[in-house]
């Protein structure tokens, strides 16, 4: 437990970060530092750090729902596919420019709105390929969720599944082979039915 718990705070440092970015930009100029440090003055590396923030704490957001007990592949597949969807929905946010989901980022243009200073275009187009490389990680990496979703659907909704959608390939080391008889056997009892939607 004390290791997940300082696993998820390393995940909102960023945040805190943030949070204290104008006291330690004040204290730098207090102690004539702040040239050591251009970054801190560079619009394009703020907004990169903004946004960066921002999604940081989205895929946060999405690993502490997937920990703790009781949760089941289905709940963990249904998780990521949501996420990969907010992916889209996140890259279209930066496309139109509202900032919807990057409240960091979006502070932080308006900031530079006040003072004048335009975001460059290339922030933008560097962002979308973030996110477009995310999407495309996420896509790699749990193909395999993708390819059992309807079979590990089984186990939640047996009495609607459809045995031509179920894909056995991970499971050969099951006796299988009078399973389609068996779940038309047990879609047509109406008692193994009924049990299956109340519990669920």
């Amino acid at each position: 437990m004390h290791n997940n718990v300082r696993w998820l705070s390393r995940g909102n440092v960023l945040q805190r970060f943030i949070d204290c970015l104008e006291e330690i930009r004040l204290f730098l100029q207090n102690e004539g530092k702040i040239e050591q440090y251009p970054q801190w003055l560079d619009v394009m590396w703020l907004s990169k750090l903004m946004f960066f923030t921002d999604i940081c704490q989205r895929v946060n957001e999405l690993n502490v729902k997937l920990q703790g007990r009781n949760k089941t592949i289905i709940v963990m597949i249904d998780l990521i596919r949501a996420f990969d969807a907010k992916l889209h929905v996140f890259r279209n946010d930066i496309i139109t420019r509202n900032y919807k989901y990057f409240p960091n980022l979006k502070k932080n243009i308006n900031d530079l709105d006040i003072h004048g200073k335009p975001v460059e275009e290339t922030d933008t187009e560097e962002f979308i390929s973030v996110i477009d490389s995310s999407i495309n990680e996420f896509s790699a990496r749990f193909s395999q969720f993708k390819e059992l979703s309807e079979t590990l659907k089984f186990i939640m909704f047996p009495d609607v599944t459809s045995f031509d959608k179920l894909n056995f390939t991970q499971f050969d080391w099951l006796e299988i082979e009078e399973f389609e008889v068996q779940l038309i056997d047990f879609q047509s009892s109406s008692t193994w039915t009924q049990k299956f939607i109340e519990t669920r």
